[in-house]
């Protein structure tokens, strides 16, 4: 008898994005990071890797502005497929929030990319599973995550706000 013991595979992720750029440094990142990946250039090729292998992906990260089928017409067509797949939208768009929470997406995450946030979130995504199957019954939380960048503008911005004062510009 051999005692060899089966080691578990690494998470697959797919990162669908129509950037090259984007797809190659996220791909190297997760890479690194012992994930599985699989990379998609449009909503097309997402949904021929989905017919291909619908249970072999553990995470899709999905850009909205693809070629062809748009990031919501992909998700639609995923959740066809996989209804509890974990997907984290990927967008430079603004004002996507209302529609991400409500989709069913797990997460929205607006480029650029915090690196050290996304792989906390994926690590708590993947730990979660699969609302809908028996070991995860209840819906997660939804998660929005903002580059460093658009915090630090806003907060600017709030402190570029005259205040109020009686007789002044605000009257």
């Amino acid at each position: 008898m051999s005692s060899a013991r089966s080691t578990p595979r690494p998470p697959t992720v797919l990162i669908a994005d129509d950037d090259a750029a984007v797809r190659e440094s996220l791909s190297r990142l997760l890479r690194a990071e012992g994930y599985e990946v699989r990379t998609a250039p449009s909503g097309a090729a997402v949904l021929e890797l989905m017919q291909q292998a619908p249970e072999g992906l553990d995470l899709a990260l999905l850009d909205l502005n693809m070629p062809g089928k748009n990031g919501w017409a992909t998700l639609d067509r995923l959740f066809e497929t996989r209804p509890g797949l974990p997907v984290v939208i990927l967008t430079g768009l603004p004002n996507q929030r209302p529609l991400a929470e409500a989709t069913g997406v797990r997460a929205l995450v607006e480029k650029p990319v915090p690196v050290e946030a996304l792989l906390q979130l994926l690590e708590q995504l993947l730990a979660e599973g699969e609302p809908g199957r028996p070991e995860t019954p209840v819906l997660p939380a939804f998660r929005h995550l903002r580059p460093a960048s658009t915090v630090v503008r806003r907060y600017q911005a709030l402190q570029s706000i005259t205040p109020y004062t009686p007789g002044g510009l605000n009257e």
